[in-house]
């Protein structure tokens, strides 16, 4: 079960976890998914060794990672990164940093977007978006 302390998180990121995060966490909790089990980021430490991962190894790319990005550990498989803006709570668009071609892309709502998510988890990532998402594994220091 996902176990996330926000309050440390926008601490130690200095950034704001928007509300859509939030809420797709707490419908983790409510169901008892282990999110671990598909290298989606599960707890604290991870996501801040995700964000501080990504924060280091962006930062001189094209295009460049913004220390305002959100990063929770989910990516598409081909080496991109879905982010949420993490400078206001409110904040519910889903963006995909992309490197080939370079960009960053409009990947939806985050409503629909953590819906679907839930229902492929939900599905063991057996359903119509098995190949949308990836779990990028346990964050690992960089």
């Amino acid at each position: 079960m996902a176990h996330i302390d926000f309050d440390e998180i926008e601490e130690e990121l200095d950034l704001a976890v928007p509300s859509i995060y939030r809420i797709f966490i707490d419908a983790v909790r409510s169901k008892g998914y282990d999110l671990g089990r598909f290298g989606i980021y599960d707890d604290t430490e991870a996501v801040l060794k995700g964000n501080w991962k990504l924060r280091l190894q962006l930062a001189d790319q094209s295009p460049r990672w913004k220390n305002k990005y959100f990063y929770f550990g989910v990516g598409d498989g081909c080496g991109n990164y879905f982010f949420l803006d993490g400078t206001d709570e409110e904040n519910e668009q889903v963006h995909l940093w992309a490197h080939d071609p370079p960009g960053i892309e409009d990947a939806g709502s985050g409503t629909r977007f953590f819906s679907a998510l839930l229902a492929e988890i939900e599905a063991g990532f057996s359903g119509p978006n098995k190949y949308r998402f990836q779990g990028t594994g346990p964050a690992s220091a960089p």
